[in-house]
């Protein structure tokens, strides 16, 4: 069986860019992956516009601003893949 690799995203008010870095993550084509974003403290519409693409392999969740190394950390570990790849929202 192939390994799960974990696809890490840590967001903070990138509503602009956040549905086509999920969609982005989706359609990559290895066949066990998670994707786990992890919306840190947005005051924009990031968590709402990540949740509408959640599903069974996109998990969302919310914390309070900490700053993208922390947002990666707690994504870390919330994973359960055997491999990571961390992803990042475009800076303006």
């Amino acid at each position: 069986m192939k390994p799960l690799v974990s696809i890490l995203i840590p967001a903070h008010n990138a509503a602009e860019w956040i549905v086509d870095t999920l969609n982005s993550a989706v359609a990559q084509t290895w066949p066990r992956k998670e994707i786990i974003i992890v919306d840190d403290g947005s005051r924009d519409r990031t968590a709402e516009l990540a949740r509408s693409v959640a599903s069974k392999e996109v998990v969302v969740v919310s914390t309070k601003n900490q700053g993208a190394a922390a947002a990666r950390n707690y994504a870390l570990k919330l994973s359960h893949g055997d491999r990571t790849a961390t992803r990042g929202s475009p800076r303006r």
